[in-house]
């Protein structure tokens, strides 16, 4: 089954950061920020999951990671050569696009994009030019995206809506349909109603700058839009099993 994500690509990228290497571990899983996208070209054989969709990768192909999605890759065999790119698309209005998950035989990118992996240390032109014109060249039509066009319209409110407070018709009214539909769409999607995904999207997002930044406690409450720090402490808690400070202790020993 095709798997697409929205975007809007009315800006270019106003961050980018891009590298190659070998994968360390044969398994790896992240959450990707929920402002950023990832693409990987794989040179190996390789099983990736994005949210609860898993999918064989032939080497010499790109997946696309949206913002805000749980990945995964498994490597399949002994080669682990990669080039990666994460980006942001600043655009908040304008025309939405239908972006595909996997491109198979991406051979035709793979100059371009280790010449950005190159720049980007240097001269960020090159690489955020590559990113956008790479993003519009895979898009479809967001008619593509058929029936789960109010789902994808809600995740992508959410998302740029972390820091405030939600509500269910809210979202619905944004994503233009009712309350009761996009619910539906949620469990069938996630298997999450919609507040649970709001909590484990902040959840995420939370413990992904915990550990990947020194920003105050007090201050990734407020990004997640749960500034009370007692509800805080509680929310990370419960996903966790210990306090912001002790996550964010270990999270650091293990790097």
């Amino acid at each position: 089954m095709e798997i697409l994500f929205p975007a809007r690509l009315a800006l270019p990228p106003l961050h980018i950061f891009a590298g190659d290497g070998e994968f360390r571990d044969n398994r790896l899983e992240w959450l990707q920020p929920a402002q950023y996208w990832t693409i990987i070209y794989y040179a190996h054989a390789n099983s990736v999951s994005i949210n609860s969709r898993t999918f064989q990768v032939q080497p010499e192909s790109i997946v696309i990671f949206p913002p805000g999605c749980r990945g995964t890759n498994a490597i399949i065999g002994d080669a682990t050569y990669h080039m990666s790119m994460s980006f942001d698309l600043p655009a908040d209005s304008g025309k939405r696009y239908a972006i595909p998950a996997y491109l198979p035989n991406a051979q035709s990118y793979r100059a371009s994009f280790n010449k950005s992996c190159f720049n980007v240390v240097s001269d960020l032109t090159f690489p955020k030019a590559f990113a956008w014109n790479f993003m519009l060249q895979i898009s479809y039509d967001a008619s593509r995206l058929r029936q789960n066009e109010p789902l994808y319209a809600a995740e992508d409110f959410i998302l740029r809506h972390l820091s405030e407070s939600l509500r269910v018709p809210q979202i619905a009214e944004a994503a233009n349909t009712s309350p009761r539909q996009l619910l539906r769409m949620f469990r069938e999607e996630h298997r999450l109603t919609i507040q649970e995904f709001i909590r484990a999207k902040r959840t995420q997002e939370a413990c992904r700058l915990l550990s990947t930044t020194h920003r105050p406690i007090k201050v990734i409450a407020e990004q997640i839009g749960v500034p009370d720090l007692a509800q805080f402490n509680k929310l990370i808690r419960s996903q966790t099993g210990t306090s912001p400070r002790a996550f964010r202790e270990i999270a650091v020993k293990k790097l």
